[in-house]
C-alpha cells in the first residue's frame, strides 16, 4: 500500500485504539453515528435580510440560509481539522483540502434530473463570497452541459452489468491501495469533507442519510425546511421561534464523539450568531 494520496496524507499520531477501529468497524455504514441539531434562526434570518438589502439591485442571486450553513461548515472544518479525515484501506487520512458537496435538481419537477457538485473552500470565505461561488456552481449544474461525473456515469451505465461490476471492483481496489489517479478523485463529489442534502429547499423536513461506501465522505448532513420550533430561553421559558433541523451521519472511526460534538456545537454557534463569522478563523 502506498501512503501518499492526491486527496490526503496518512495520520500517524493516533492511539492504538483509533488505529484499530477501521479493522473492527470495516465499513462506513457499520461505523455510523447519528445526531440531530435544532437551530434557532432568530438572528440568522434578519442577518441574511440585511446582507441582501446591502447588495441591492444587480445581485446575481439571493444570499440564503444554505450559503450561511456552507460558510459556517467550511469555517468549522478549518478550525477543527480532525473532522476533515477519512478511512481508506484500513488507514486514517487527513484531507488536503476542505471540500463540500451537495446535490441539486436540474429542474424543480418530478422528472428533473439529479446531479451533484463539489466546491473547495479555505474556511475564510464570507457568506457573500460563498453565495457567489454557490450560485455559479448551481448555474453550471443546472445547464444542459453535463459535468465530468455525469459524463463518466453515462458511459459506464452503457456497459454490461458484469463488466461494470468488474470496473467498480477495480476502482475500489485502486482506491484502497492509494493508486486511484487524481483525475478521477478531484472532480468526484463523493470524495469530499462533507455532503449536504438540502431537503428544506424543496419544502421537506430533514432525514437521516446513509454514508456511501464508494468515495471517502465521512459526514452527511441533511437540512430540513424552516419552520416554527420550540426553544427554551435563558429564563427557562418556552418560546416558539423560526428554526430548522439538521441531521448528521458521521463515521466515528475518524475521531472521537466528544471532538465531533464540540465541533457541531461550534457550527451551531456560527449559524445562530452569523456575525461571529466576521472574525478571523481561530488558529488550529
Amino acid at each position: 500500500m502506498l501512503f501518499s494520496r492526491p486527496d490526503g496524507f496518512l495520520v500517524d499520531q493516533l492511539s492504538p485504539m483509533r488505529r484499530m477501529m477501521p479493522y473492527i468497524l470495516r465499513t462506513r455504514n457499520e461505523s455510523c453515528v447519528y445526531f440531530e441539531q435544532k437551530l434557532d434562526l432568530s438572528d440568522a434570518l434578519p442577518y441574511l435580510s440585511d446582507l441582501n438589502a446591502e447588495l441591492g439591485e444587480g445581485q446575481s442571486g439571493e444570499i440564503n440560509l444554505f450559503h450561511l450553513i456552507l460558510a459556517a461548515a467550511a469555517r468549522v472544518f478549518r478550525e477543527r481539522p480532525d473532522l476533515n479525515r477519512f478511512v481508506s484501506g484500513g488507514k486514517i487520512y487527513q484531507r488536503r483540502h476542505i471540500e463540500l458537496s451537495f446535490a441539486l435538481k436540474k429542474e424543480r419537477s418530478d422528472k428533473g434530473a439529479l446531479t451533484t457538485t463539489k466546491l473547495r473552500f479555505s474556511g475564510e470565505e464570507s457568506v457573500r463570497e460563498v453565495a457567489t461561488m454557490t450560485h455559479s456552481a448551481i448555474t453550471i449544474g443546472r445547464s444542459h452541459q453535463p459535468n465530468q461525473a455525469d459524463k463518466e456515469m453515462s458511459i459506464l451505465t452503457r456497459l454490461p452489468g458484469p463488466l461494470l461490476r468488474l470496473i467498480m471492483w477495480l476502482q475500489r481496489g485502486l482506491d484502497a491501495w492509494n493508486l486511484l489517479p487524481s483525475a478521477l478523485i478531484a472532480p468526484d463529489p463523493m470524495y469530499a469533507s462533507l455532503f449536504f442534502a438540502n431537503l428544506g429547499s424543496i419544502g421537506l423536513d430533514s432525514a437521516y442519510h446513509h454514508l456511501f461506501e464508494y468515495g471517502s465522505v465521512s459526514f452527511f448532513a441533511v437540512i430540513g425546511r424552516i419552520t416554527k420550533l420550540p426553544f427554551v430561553d435563558g429564563h427557562g421559558a418556552l418560546q416558539t421561534r423560526p428554526g430548522l433541523s439538521i441531521k448528521y451521519t458521521f463515521d466515528e472511526r475518524i475521531t472521537d464523539g466528544y471532538y465531533c460534538a464540540r465541533s457541531l456545537e461550534l457550527l451551531k454557534g456560527y449559524i445562530e450568531n452569523p456575525r461571529s463569522l466576521h472574525a478571523a478563523p481561530a488558529r488550529t
